[in-house]
């Protein structure tokens, strides 16, 4: 299998066709909490209808995530140790809605 990182750049490279990239990105950086957000651009693929009220966890202050797919865009946010689990969560939305 893939890594997650693997995964997610072939997925981005699937749709870049010279015109698609230069409107719709993919944003990881880093909050303040301190922790991870993620942006993911739906439009123009198969999953920019989809509307996903996803989960959220709010632990610990160093223990936190939540996720959710709404307005053609995946956005996901959490503690600093939950950077790749927040990409596998996105690539199961693909996964499950492929």
């Amino acid at each position: 299998m893939n890594s997650t990182f693997q995964w997610i750049s072939d997925w981005f490279k699937a749709y870049c066709d010279g015109d698609w990239e230069h409107e719709h990105q993919i944003k990881v950086y880093t909050v303040s909490n301190p922790g991870w957000c993620v942006e993911i651009d739906l439009n123009e693929t198969g999953l920019s209808e989809i509307q996903l009220t996803g989960e959220d966890s709010d632990i610990s202050d160093q223990d936190w995530f939540f996720y959710h797919v709404r307005d053609s865009k995946f956005v996901a946010s959490g503690d600093l140790s939950k950077l790749d689990f927040l990409l596998k969560k996105f690539r199961k939305i693909v996964e499950n809605h492929s």
